[in-house]
């Protein structure tokens, strides 16, 4: 296979070979008219001299025959023609370069021009001379006297002149087409350039929009088909620019849609190779670093995904949709796994999907759902079952024993408190889980906040004999917050506090600051929580041991501690807990506020 040219080098080559084939044959055309031209000019030259000659000799017979030699004589001054004057019996009358004396008769038979000549016609031979020994071209015509030939005129013209005459016209010539051939290079030399220019820019152009360069290009100056092409290459680059734009944006949409995405998602190709996961992929699977075109085993490091995930490849099924309960790093997911093939082949295109749902979230919170309708139900039916059976007591006669009916009033007041406490938790707890309604901030201060928690909690306390104090480090600077929530968390901490307190015990609460940050902490000397306990004491619900409290009348709806972590969840802040057997707890509080 040859090679591929230049362009350029092709147009030279080509232009070249055209000229040089042009020169050629005008050279060759050229030489053989001058070659033809310069014979036939030198032969009607030497005709033309002797028809003179024989001309002038045939007027002055016979008294011009004495003076022949002295004639002939003064021709030896034109070295290239030879002069000879035979009379009618051969001999040799006068000749321009030897004595006519020591000359032999001329009338033999390897003269044939003499003869000829001598009998009335011309005589032409070409032939070496024995006297000179070189070739020489003979022309002879008679010379008439009274309508006789009474002698012959010949002029002889060395054929070496001939030849050395074309050899001096074909070298012209030849040096003449030369200096052509060298023109012409030069020229096409620089017309292939300029011809060329255009289409090397032209060719750069293609060469950037092959390479993704699409800035916009210098306008080509050139033939009209040249402008035509470059802005046509124009175009073609302003709608490679714009689809690569639209294909960049709807990419980056995608690679967003699909970043953003809460399902982990991992693309593979033809041999099986990762080659796209997304940040939850990232999140959910615990993913770090990953080398270039990872298998989806060092990724995923389940058994039973991956024996699933190899199954689906080996069957010939599409689509593929399995749940699954598995354990993750130490903890229990309910996981979907959906395998989709995409039928491509490229090695860089998907050929197929794995998407994995992580719905643990979705069945924990409806199970907590479950959970949380049937402990309302239970709630709410443990009053009104004790309403109900203080009711059936209820006789005609009742009214007349004041002792039952102010102890079932007493049952039927406990039971209604119960339920309006339950209603509000109820309604308390929606409105910190709704993320939907909107934080009101207030300005408020400690002072403020310290006024209504001692009015409140003031006869709680006295009931059950605590002492009760708030601390502070907090100037009267006011700030602002959700002060709806901030009181939530107050109510509900206090109330947690002093029910599981026993009487005598004491209870701090103390506001402080740090930064932009409110810190409260609660502090009390119940009863405390078990660790087996304390990841569950903000559950829905859930209570503690009331018989650890030291007054089994108490009893909570449960839904306290779930009130203040939603709260404290709303306001951006957290929650902590420290916690000892008989000791009693503190609950510490941080949330921004603003100034």
């Amino acid at each position: 296979m040859f090679q591929p040219r230049s362009f350029f080098v092709s147009l030279l080559l080509g232009n070249l070979l055209l000229i040089g084939v042009i020169l050629g044959v005008g050279f060759l055309a050229t030489s053989y008219e001058v070659n033809r031209r310069t014979v036939n000019l030198t032969e009607r030259f030497q005709e033309q001299l002797l028809a003179l000659v024989q001309s002038e000799l045939q007027a002055s017979w016979p008294n011009v025959e004495r003076q022949i030699g002295q004639y002939c004589e003064s021709w030896s001054k034109e070295p290239e023609f030879r002069l000879t004057v035979i009379d009618a019996e051969g001999r040799v009358l006068g000749d321009s370069e030897y004595s006519s004396e020591r000359m032999e008769p001329h009338l033999t038979a390897n003269r044939p021009e003499l003869l000829i000549a001598i009998s009335g016609q011309r005589g032409v031979d070409t032939r070496l001379s024995r006297t000179k020994n070189i070739n020489y071209r003979y022309v002879a015509d008679p010379v008439f006297h009274n309508g006789k030939p009474v002698a012959v005129v010949r002029v002889a013209f060395p054929v070496a002149g001939f030849l050395e005459n074309r050899r001096m016209l074909f070298h012209g010539v030849l040096f003449c087409f030369a200096l052509m051939l060298l023109a012409a290079t030069l020229l096409t030399l620089l017309l292939s350039w300029l011809w060329h220019k255009p289409l090397r820019l032209l060719n750069d152009e293609a060469r950037k929009i092959a390479e993704g360069n699409l800035d916009p290009a210098v306008p080509i100056d050139g033939p009209l088909e040249m402008s035509q092409l470059s802005k046509s290459l124009d175009v073609m680059r302003r709608t490679v620019s714009g689809q690569l734009e639209t294909i960049t944006r709807q990419r980056e949409g995608l690679q967003t849609i699909l970043r953003n995405l809460p399902d982990a998602i991992f693309a593979m190709n033809r041999d099986a190779e990762v080659i796209y996961f997304n940040d939850a992929a990232r999140t959910l699977f615990r993913i770090e670093s990953a080398a270039e075109r990872p298998f989806l085993q060092a990724l995923v490091r389940n058994a039973a995904i991956i024996e699933w995930y190899l199954a689906c490849r080996r069957t010939s099924n599409t689509d593929k949709i399995e749940r699954k309960e598995l354990d993750l790093f130490g903890r229990k997911h309910f996981l979907e796994l959906e395998f989709v093939e995409t039928g491509t082949e490229g090695l860089d295109d998907a050929a197929s999907l794995l998407i994995v749902s992580d719905q643990s979230e979705a069945i924990r919170a409806s199970r907590m759902k479950t959970d949380f309708v049937a402990n309302a139900s239970h709630e709410l039916r443990t009053p009104l079952a004790a309403i109900r059976a203080a009711l059936d007591n209820v006789s005609d006669d009742i009214f007349d024993d004041r002792e039952m009916l102010a102890m079932i009033l007493r049952i039927v007041e406990r039971h209604v408190s119960r339920l309006d406490a339950l209603i509000d938790d109820l309604l308390a707890l929606h409105g910190t889980e709704d993320e939907t309604v909107p934080g009101r901030l207030e300005r408020t201060s400690v002072p403020e906040q310290r006024s209504w928690v001692e009015e409140f909690f003031r006869s709680k306390i006295d009931e059950k004999r605590l002492h009760f104090s708030i601390e502070s480090d907090w100037s009267d600077e006011s700030f602002r917050i959700d002060n709806k929530r901030l009181g939530l968390i107050l109510q509900n901490l206090l109330d947690n506090a002093i029910k599981f307190t026993p009487e005598g015990g004491s209870i701090v609460l103390r506001f402080g600051r740090n930064g932009n940050d409110l810190i409260v902490a609660c502090r009390d000397t119940g009863c405390g929580i078990a660790p087996e306990e304390r990841q569950r004491i903000f559950e829905r619900f859930y209570q503690g041991d009331s018989s650890k409290s030291g007054d089994g009348r108490i009893r909570g709806t449960g839904l306290g501690l779930a009130i203040v972590k939603h709260a404290v969840e709303r306001l951006r802040g957290t929650i902590t807990l420290e916690s000892r057997i008989a000791q009693g707890c503190v609950f510490t509080v941080r949330v921004p506020i603003l100034s």
